[in-house]
């Protein structure tokens, strides 16, 4: 295995004010073949893909990514974790990937770079892919949701919070909304958090971790329902480009979609309005964090091989 050069950097946020934390993970070799960039999921930040970022620099990539506004050292303190903005978060979360898209294209010329989108973070990505799409050279979009989320009501509910009890309120409703039903499929394993992984060390470091277990602020679950809401519109689809590799990918027991189902869909939507370069892998029985799932060997082969065909 390469030694791995790794680097923080910071950014000014499209918000004007924030300066974001972004990571950079390289191998020390002369050529690398491509750049991963991430779009983490809620409630999270890069540097937990740092197993899987070195995994990808072995193999010969740079892996970088940003913590999101409202997430890991982005978040200057406490009360800003799960804070994205008061209105129009979503836009922002995308423009800030976009800087960071630019920056790796500056710092690394002639890479072609590959967005790789998780749960919350492949909503943005996916929002990405119909502005800036034509920039990069293929998508990984994991743990995605399907178009049949109730994302009208959920908005309402979190603009009329933000409204009446302020931007950085914390609702256990709307918490509730979003994710209540998630766990109700392995509730005999009594453990909240099951829906994420089948490995249950990784589900308990996530527990104790305190850069996830926080609750969302009321404007950050606007920026979520609207992430969510624009992609799960039918428009959505026709804007992506047409000839851009796009691997979806997740676990047949992930509720976010919708046990497969919901990823299909999307799938069915791309292929629909012309891109036949999109492809599909549903792993039997994994859950929502594929990339810290018991067969993670296999997805990485996967996502490698993936790769190969499309960067050579």
């Amino acid at each position: 295995m390469s030694n791995v050069i790794f680097e923080e950097r910071t950014f000014l946020s499209s918000n004007g004010t924030t300066r974001v934390h972004c990571y950079i993970w390289r191998p020390d070799q002369e050529k690398p073949k491509g750049i991963i960039q991430l779009s983490h999921g809620m409630c999270e930040y890069a540097q937990r893909y740092d197993a899987w970022a070195r995994r990808f620099c072995a193999a010969g990539y740079i892996f970088c990514g940003n913590d999101h506004l409202g997430h890991g050292r982005t978040a200057q303190n406490e009360q800003e974790l799960g804070f994205t903005a008061t209105r129009g978060g979503a836009a922002l979360l995308v423009e800030d990937l976009h800087t960071m898209t630019r920056m790796m294209q500056e710092s690394f010329p002639g890479l072609p770079v590959v967005l790789y989108g998780h749960s919350m973070g492949s909503f943005a990505a996916r929002a990405y892919l119909t502005q800036y799409g034509n920039e990069l050279a293929a998508a990984l979009i994991s743990g995605t949701a399907g178009p049949e989320q109730p994302t009208s009501i959920a908005r309402g509910l979190a603009r009329l919070l933000v409204k009446t009890k302020g931007d950085h309120h914390r609702s256990r409703f709307l918490t509730s909304l979003a994710f209540g039903s998630y766990n109700q499929h392995f509730k005999e394993e009594a453990d909240s958090r099951s829906w994420l992984t089948r490995v249950k060390s990784i589900r308990e470091a996530y527990r104790q971790d305190p850069l996830c277990r926080f609750v969302f602020t009321a404007g950050g679950y606007e920026t979520l329902f609207d992430l969510l809401h624009t992609v799960s519109r039918p428009a959505w689809a026709e804007k992506v480009p047409r000839e851009l590799p796009i691997l979806l990918f997740a676990g047949d027991e992930d509720p976010v979609g919708n046990y497969g189902k919901g990823v299909k869909e999307i799938y069915n939507r791309l292929r629909k309005n012309g891109c036949e370069n999109a492809m599909i892998r549903l792993y039997a029985g994994g859950r929502h964090e594929m990339h810290n799932e018991e067969n993670a060997d296999e997805v990485f082969a996967d996502l490698t091989a993936f790769l190969e065909g499309v960067l050579t």
